[in-house]
């Protein structure tokens, strides 16, 4: 039964990130942050009974998008910019920082793989993203596959 439900939900979480290829970085950020955490939830009640289980990866799959997708709400277009040139350009394990001078928003990014191509040809690096609005103390954190733009 436990292997059955982990392979349903392996299955959504192939399918929500290929549908999360074609969106905005927040919706992306969202539903990649969202399986990440309903996975963690799941793996980490494994062992519980089934009303448990499905509690975790309810609040995982809430919290997990939240974390997702705020970084790439407040990410422009000058900021995706850099972050592509710096995903092909930073080696793996080296981080890179910038302060975006129209809206103060500062970013760090660190891959944290070489560079990748999925099942359908798009090429992704694994890495780790951190951010944080200008004037705030929040230091937002998601680790995902970012895709690259065609050079």
């Amino acid at each position: 039964m436990i292997r059955k439900r982990f392979g349903i939900f392996f299955s959504l979480l192939i399918i929500i990130q290929v549908a999360a290829a074609g969106c905005t970085r927040t919706q992306q950020g969202a539903a990649i942050g969202g399986a990440a955490g309903g996975l963690t939830g799941y793996m980490l009640t494994k062992d519980e009974d089934q009303g448990t289980q499905i509690a975790a990866v309810v609040a995982g799959v809430a919290v997990g998008g939240f974390i997702g997708g705020a970084i790439g709400n407040y990410m422009d277009k000058a900021d995706e910019e850099r972050l592509q040139k710096e995903l092909r350009q930073t080696p793996t394990g080296e981080e890179r920082h910038w302060t975006n001078p129209q809206t103060g928003h500062r970013f760090t990014i660190k891959p944290i793989s070489d560079v990748q191509t999925d099942s359908e040809g798009r090429r992704y690096r694994e890495a780790t993203l951190y951010g944080r609005k200008k004037g705030s103390d929040k230091l937002d954190v998601a680790t995902e596959n970012i895709y690259l733009d065609n050079p």
